[in-house]
């Protein structure tokens, strides 16, 4: 891993996030840091109107806040010297300048906290979140406004049933595991109540498959509220990541109702990794 995108809104889930960040590149070995502001997503709680004749003062102001945070970020970098920080802020949309940059830089990774300053920027933020999580196409860390970084020796995949060896991103799970030095417990955890499906026994002769390679643990739970099962598991078992697929479970299916994804990062003070389907 050499490159990681920070998008922030520079509140203090996301300076947190960023924290959280600097020291995960430690930890991996990234080189470069770009902290991304997207200006034209905040409107609401700024000062200056979005008018014709201020977007270079909301540039102006957004770089400024940018290098009050990159300055926090080298001092949490320490030594690491070798680690690059830049700045970036455009009024594109979120998802299109992040993609930008990651197609640019060839970007490993992007990080984003969990809510925003105040109760509607939270709701913009949570907004941003899903659509990042439906639609990019690189690994999303989103983590929680009060996590704080620890060597990760547990690495909980929490995983369905359905369509594994279509969906499992073998590969880049073996990535993480490699990087963080950790080691895989699988869950997998089913509706208290609902009938299984008569597919799973095989798809988790499927998974062992796949997954044994990296000697791991594998669990199966059932439970009324699936996010509270998975949450409470990884804090059992002192894990450090939680890692699952976007659609397993429905994760960001629904952005305004009842859904596990939404649930989960409410919930957990563990940070959440989001890693694409197997292409």
């Amino acid at each position: 891993m050499k490159t990681i995108i920070i998008t922030t809104d520079f509140s203090e889930s996301a300076l947190n996030a960023a924290r959280y960040a600097a020291k995960l590149a430690k930890s991996v070995d990234a080189n470069h840091l770009i902290l991304y502001h997207a200006y034209d997503n905040l409107p609401i709680g700024t000062d200056l109107p979005m008018t014709d004749a201020t977007p270079s003062l909301v540039e102006e102001q957004s770089l400024s806040n940018l290098r009050t945070v990159q300055a926090e970020l080298i001092r949490v970098l320490g030594e690491n010297d070798h680690v690059n920080v830049q700045l970036v802020t455009n009024n594109f949309p979120l998802l299109r300048g992040i993609e930008g940059l990651a197609e640019e830089w060839h970007a490993d990774l992007v990080v984003a906290g969990t809510t925003g300053r105040s109760n509607l920027e939270q709701a913009l933020i949570g907004s941003n979140t899903v659509n990042l999580a439906s639609s990019l196409k690189l690994p999303l860390l989103i983590v929680p406004a009060d996590a704080d970084y620890d060597p990760i020796q547990k690495i909980v995949f929490a995983c369905d049933l359905r369509k594994v060896s279509d969906s499992t991103p073998v590969a880049e799970i073996g990535h993480w595991l490699e990087r963080l030095r950790a080691k895989l417990l699988v869950l997998n955890v089913t509706v208290e109540g609902k009938n299984v499906s008569p597919d799973a026994i095989m798809e988790q002769y499927k998974m062992h498959a796949l997954l044994d390679i990296f000697q791991p643990e594998y669990h199966y739970k059932t439970g009324d509220d699936i996010a509270e099962e998975i949450e409470e598991f990884a804090k059992e078992h002192d894990a450090g990541l939680i890692v699952t697929i976007p659609k397993s479970y429905g994760f960001f299916e629904r952005l305004f109702r009842r859904s596990i994804s939404k649930q989960l990062i409410k919930k957990s003070a563990i940070p959440l990794l989001l890693l694409r389907d197997k292409e």
